[in-house]
């Protein structure tokens, strides 16, 4: 049995080879280009030769910044294979600019002791690749899996790594400029994607299509290593891809009769836009797991799917909710073929830390009631299902006591061996570690009948369209620019599970703003990089708080829909008032 990632890569080019690899859709041809996994192990064995010869060595941290999946692979496992720690970036389109790819290269390449490398492609000349900081070692591959490639039988590194050593790390960022990344040992790899395949049953023949990016634990784990592990093939296309053609992602189920796929809500909800005619040709029978999570689940999106695709074989028992972060390496709870998946309604005057939760009603994933609107002011909240093996979860409140008991909502606290190492901070011995493979997700949630189902993120981030937006740095960016304190500002969403709900702001103890001054700081915020509908000021100790003084940004959410937020004055941020702050900018001084 593996006990590493490299046992892993070993064991493909070991006897009998199987045909089962990669396969990476090339939009030239409108085909896969296949590479078995035998051969991309040697091939990454090469490229992890040549980042030894060229005296980078164990430890070294290996930024990849490429667009295509082949060449992000070869980097990854090759780096891997020599010792070193691989890190995959978003690339510009995905971060909004060149600017925001070269800050990271900046931020992480000289963040340790060494400085890192970063990977780039052969044959492309992009912008940032000219503002790569000169101590920075920049090392080429090849974009494409065709023609002639360097192969080597064995690994270039000296000694196996073992279960508690790191595999590499992940990134998250937001685009408010903080910069975060865990440590995933390779226990954690070999125990969460052991843990995904036994919760569902699967069985040695699966095989699975995907368009997630590489860069997030979703795509690199929940789809790349799992398959790799498990010697499941895989068939691959960029986000981009999928954006441009989604029926290709389905497609690629119909065609190579693939049994597993995963996808955020977004995905799902986006496959709204295939035609009639592409889905004609569908045949999505053969699917056995849906797999959707990484975001708030909404009930028309899986409803609107089922219905929508019925006819090309898609069935409502094969949709599994999952609930996952990077800190667990990818998945904690999956919702299990055996159970029956559902949501709940919940009261959203019952919801509170440790306070018991009025259920008011459900919709099973067969009915056809889930196709329909939520009833009217209740939080419609999905399963999460139950923990994978190796993996508990208990639920807390806010001083870290147990809640009282099955029904009753507290903060999700999650431990066990696929909880990563801990936090990357090369100022501090690398990794600041997670106390006893404990995290505190910073998510709510609630246990009914057994499963997990999630209420809230009481973690201070919000995502919209596919960026996150780290609450704490807007609060403190309003604060700066209003010149009041950080503590005196708030900002939630109206509601965690509509992906296009308005984002309040709540500034205490301020008197408001004239017209001029709502203009300035509109100038100030560009609603691409800080997307906010809404402004209220009000007295002091508007704010709830914890008693130990810490903001309670659901139960300001709360209050909000209640109608007991008080608040004296308050700014609509419609599209006439940014064009007018907009024709401000050139009147703010520098």
């Amino acid at each position: 049995m593996a006990s590493n990632l490299l046992d892993v890569m070993l064991d493909h080019t070991r006897g009998n080879q199987s045909s089962r690899g990669m396969h990476f859709w090339n939009t030239s041809s409108r085909d896969y280009d296949h590479v078995p996994y035998a051969e991309l192990v040697m091939r990454s064995y090469a490229f992890g030769s040549r980042l030894r010869d060229a005296g980078h060595g164990p430890g070294t941290v290996c930024m990849i910044a490429c667009h295509s999946p082949y060449a992000t692979l070869v980097a990854f496992y090759g780096a891997i294979s020599a010792g070193l720690i691989p890190m995959i970036f978003p690339m510009p389109r995905a971060l909004g600019s060149h600017e925001a790819l070269v800050e990271r290269i900046r931020h992480w390449g000289l963040r340790f002791d060494r400085p890192a490398i970063v990977v780039l492609e052969d044959n492309i000349q992009e912008k940032f690749h000219r503002e790569v900081p000169a101590a920075v070692a920049v090392i080429r591959i090849g974009e494409s899996p065709l023609g002639d490639c360097d192969i080597r039988p064995s690994a270039a590194l000296d000694r196996m790594p073992g279960r508690d050593d790191v595999a590499f790390f992940q990134t998250t960022s937001s685009s408010t400029g903080d910069h975060k990344a865990v440590a995933i040992s390779h226990g954690n790899i070999l125990a969460n994607v052991h843990g995904i395949r036994t919760a569902v049953a699967m069985d040695e023949n699966e095989r699975m299509v995907s368009w997630l990016p590489l860069f997030h634990d979703m795509g690199l784990v929940g789809t790349v290593l799992f398959c790799f592990c498990n010697r499941y093939s895989l068939y691959i296309m960029t986000p981009t891809q999928f954006i441009k053609r989604p029926v290709l992602w389905l497609r690629g189920m119909s065609e190579h009769r693939c049994t597993i796929t995963t996808a955020p809500n977004f995905g799902y909800d986006y496959c709204s836009r295939i035609s009639e005619k592409d889905m004609a040709e569908l045949d999505l029978s053969g699917v056995k797991h849906f797999f959707i999570g990484a975001e708030p689940i909404r009930m028309s999106t899986i409803g609107e799917f089922c219905r929508r695709f019925s006819s090309s074989g898609v069935r409502r028992e094969t949709i599994r909710p999952a609930y996952g972060l990077a800190e667990s390496t990818i998945i904690t709870t999956i919702s299990r073929p055996e159970n029956r998946a559902r949501f709940v309604f919940i009261d959203p005057e019952s919801i509170g830390m440790n306070e018991e939760i009025e259920v008011v009603g459900e919709s099973g994933f067969e009915q056809s009631e889930l196709e329909g609107p939520v009833p009217e002011n209740m939080v419609a909240a999905c399963t999460a299902g139950t923990a994978i093996e190796g993996m508990n979860l208990e639920l807390v409140d806010e001083d870290g006591a147990p809640v009282a008991g099955d029904g009753h909502a507290g903060e999700i606290v999650i431990h066990g061996s696929s909880v990563a190492l801990g936090y990357v901070d090369g100022r501090q011995g690398l990794i600041d570690e997670f106390d006893d493979h404990r995290v505190n997700t910073g998510d709510m949630g609630v246990l009914i009948d057994g499963e997990l189902f999630i209420i809230e993120r009481i973690k201070n981030i919000i995502i919209r369209s596919g960026e996150n937006f780290m609450v704490n740095a807007m609060e403190q960016r309003l604060a700066d620019l209003l010149e009041v304190s950080h503590e005196n500002v708030a900002v939630f969403e109206t509601d965690i599970h509509d992906p296009a709900g308005p984002i309040i702001v709540l500034i205490e103890k301020h008197k408001g703003l004239g017209p001029s001054e709502v203009a300035s700081l509109l100038a100030r915020l560009p609603r691409e990089s800080f997307p906010v509908d809404l402004i209220l000021f009000s007295r002091a100790r508007v704010i709830p708080r914890t008693t130990s003084g810490k903001k309670r940004h659901f139960f300001c959410r709360k209050l909000f829909h209640s109608g007991d937020l008080a608040f004296q004055s308050r700014i609509e941020v419609t599209p006439d008032l940014i064009a007018a702050a907009l024709a401000k900018i050139a009147e703010i001084p520098d």
